[in-house]
């Protein structure tokens, strides 16, 4: 019960996830896989660090579940894409709501301007262009796959530093 407490404040410390899931629910998730998948005949030398370990690695999972839930958002489910820009593009009659849109465009395009130039082109060629991921994979010779995960990463970093430049 003891180290209970100190692992709990351990998981509120690191957990910046949804609401939805308490640091308490990761702590017993652990805890459970602890007692009912450790191989007994190979013993863990330090099972408090293993404990700690084991936290660690769950809360980055359930983070990384809720960043793709965050981006899913904007996903067109039909062929993978995320079509974010295409999001803030609005022809609004609203002179003030248009200068705010292409304000946000700018700035939009200035962060794209900070990714590697790998992230600046998927994003050009897929979101502007209208490129599909299929013409990419054949023109540069490179698997569709490896195309999205790009993808997906540029929006990621893309996300954080539209969020961090509005934040302050």
């Amino acid at each position: 019960m003891r180290e209970y407490n100190n692992l709990l404040s351990y998981v509120k410390r690191y957990w910046r996830g949804d609401e939805e899931t308490d640091p308490e629910d990761i702590l017993q998730d652990v805890v459970l896989n602890l007692y009912t998948k450790v191989d007994l005949d190979t013993p863990i030398e330090n099972l408090l660090a293993y404990t700690y370990r084991s936290l660690k690695n769950k809360i980055i999972d359930r983070q990384r579940k809720n960043k793709h839930r965050i981006l899913s958002d904007f996903e067109d489910e039909e062929n993978g894409e995320n079509h974010l820009l295409g999001k803030l593009q609005d022809n609004s009659p609203d002179p003030e709501e248009q200068y705010e849109k292409e304000r946000m465009i700018e700035s939009m395009f200035d962060l794209i301007g900070q990714l590697n130039p790998d992230q600046q082109e998927i994003l050009v060629r897929t979101e502007l262009e209208g490129q599909t991921f299929e013409s990419l994979s054949q023109e540069w010779e490179i698997p569709i796959g490896t195309l999205l995960s790009r993808k997906h990463r540029a929006m990621s970093r893309l996300q954080k530093m539209f969020l961090e430049k509005n934040n302050n």
